[in-house]
């Protein structure tokens, strides 16, 4: 998500303890850098990484699940968007990500 602030951490803060959290976006900001120092603080770390070949936003979980959003984390709850939860396997983007250096 390219357009990542605070309350996307807000909502990555009600994670259960054993989940980890990676963000990647195209720009690390340095109010982002704060925000992501503040926060991991108080709650259980979020990892961010720059990358920048994505449009769109994904959701993986577990490795296995991957979900399309239409629209910025940030304004979930706020405005209306779509979601999807897509067929691809997840092992094939997961290695573009590998390949990438991401993660």
């Amino acid at each position: 998500d390219n357009y990542i602030d605070d309350t996307v951490l807000t909502h990555f803060a009600k994670r259960q303890k054993d989940v980890n959290c990676i963000i990647l976006t195209k720009n690390i900001t340095k109010q982002l850098q704060l925000d992501v120092k503040k926060h991991n603080e108080q709650y259980q770390a979020i990892k961010i990484e720059v990358f920048s070949d994505a449009h769109d936003r994904f959701l993986i979980i577990d490795k296995k699940e991957i979900y399309h959003f239409g629209a910025s984390l940030k304004d979930l709850g706020n405005k209306w968007f779509a979601f999807s939860k897509m067929d691809i396997s997840s092992v094939k983007i997961l290695d573009k990500l590998k390949d990438k250096e991401v993660i």
